[in-house]
């Protein structure tokens, strides 16, 4: 509990934070109050359970236990507020309000009724980790926490089946990322009704004497919490970042493919280092780094075009037939080994004349289209290194032997 409750308390203080932002700019929009709401009241309730931050409080009001009490009324709140927040999510604020305002006073009888019942009760043993069950044969203690479990169990079941209902309803069908959410949403409020029943069958076993079952009832708030904060965080998270998620996905497809074309692109610089050219501003805009990498490549492969040997396309041609290339990767391997043997001639200070506009591209790689020639790029950086077109380059740096007489 030490460790699960302040990661738990620390993940949804982040999310809190960044959800606060939020409230600034829409100060009269119910959905973000409410979804401030939720997410605060479960980081408190998390930072004010776990056993040494129970000792504190209890410590600094002087009220033995009043941390537990302060615990119930944080997740009893939270189960109203997951209402609230699932009835503002579906329907505008004012279709919402029609069932909010029945809602709210609910769940206020609620926490009322638990604050009374634990101010009539006899707690004076400090129990950070059993108290629920140290005390249940306290009838002012059981009846508060009875109370309390059956409301959580009661809402947390209305908002499962709402959840999964809605998320299936056919306004939501262009809406993937939302509908997720809702999944999510209804799978944390599923989390609460096992949670409440789990916590109400440890007591009822020990209102008959029985403490075998309270190893499981302490092990379910910590298990309860990591499961229940990761899915609510998820369900908050998923709608809002789900439609960005193929955009992320998108650049670092091509983050791999720089990196890809890297080796070949250093390479290659040799032949005019000062085409190299980064925009100020733009090192990080992958879609920047890629267009200049593809026409920095380009212009390096037209430069050394008339240094490309017929001797080297046969070579590369038939070793590459051997090893059952065929199609675009025959291609590209004869592509890149025509290149690579056309630097090292360049490194050895072999020079032509420029070459013709025929010359530039054999294909319909005209730079027209970025996704085509990114594609054609990778596949001749890849076999760039490979060992056939090392192979093909040993070959053509082997001397000749003289016939025999």
């Amino acid at each position: 509990m030490n460790i699960a409750f302040p990661v738990c308390g620390v993940m949804l203080t982040i999310v809190f934070l960044y959800k606060l932002r939020y409230l600034r700019s829409r100060w009269s929009s119910a959905r973000v109050w409410a979804l401030c709401a939720t997410v605060f009241c479960f980081a408190v309730t998390m930072w004010s359970a776990f056993p040494a931050s129970v000792k504190v409080i209890n410590r600094a009001t002087g009220i033995p236990n009043v941390a537990e009490l302060l615990a119930a009324v944080g997740l009893a709140a939270l189960g109203g507020l997951f209402l609230v927040l699932a009835l503002l999510w579906r329907y505008s604020t004012a279709q919402a309000w029609s069932r909010i305002r029945w809602v709210l006073p609910a769940y206020s009888l609620v926490i009322a009724s638990m604050v009374v019942l634990f101010a009539l009760s006899d707690v004076p043993e400090e129990r950070p980790v059993d108290f629920t069950f140290h005390y249940a044969g306290q009838p002012t203690i059981a009846a508060m926490y009875t109370i309390y479990y059956a409301a959580t169990v009661t809402g947390s079941t209305i908002l499962t089946r709402w959840c999964l209902t809605w998320a299936r309803q056919p306004d939501y069908a262009g809406l993937p990322h939302l509908r997720r959410g809702l999944r999510l949403y209804g799978g944390a409020s599923l989390v609460l009704v096992v949670y409440a029943l789990l916590r109400l069958l440890t007591m009822a076993a020990n209102w008959l004497g029985s403490s075998a079952l309270d190893p499981m009832g302490n092990l379910v708030p910590v298990i309860a919490s990591l499961t229940g904060c990761f899915l609510l965080t998820a369900a908050l998270v998923v709608p809002v970042w789900g439609p960005r998620w193929s955009a992320a996905r998108r650049a670092l497809g091509l983050w791999s493919a720089f990196w890809t074309l890297r080796p070949l692109h250093r390479d290659l610089r040799d032949v005019n280092p000062n085409a190299v050219f980064v925009a100020p501003g733009r090192r990080l805009d992958v879609q920047h780094r890629i267009r200049r990498t593809l026409i920095e490549l380009s212009d390096w492969r037209w430069t050394l075009s008339p240094l490309f040997d017929p001797a080297v396309q046969e070579d590369a041609l038939r070793l590459g037939e051997r090893q059952g290339l065929t199609g675009e990767r025959l291609t590209t391997t004869v592509e890149a080994a025509q290149i690579k043997a056309a630097l090292h001639a360049w490194r050895n200070g072999v020079r032509a004349g420029d070459a013709t506009a025929a010359d530039r591209y054999g294909d319909e790689r005209d730079g027209t289209d970025l996704h085509c020639e990114l594609a054609w790029w990778r596949q001749v950086a890849a076999a760039y290194r490979s060992a056939a077109v090392t192979a093909v380059l040993a070959r053509t740096r082997r001397p000749a032997t003289a016939p025999p007489s």
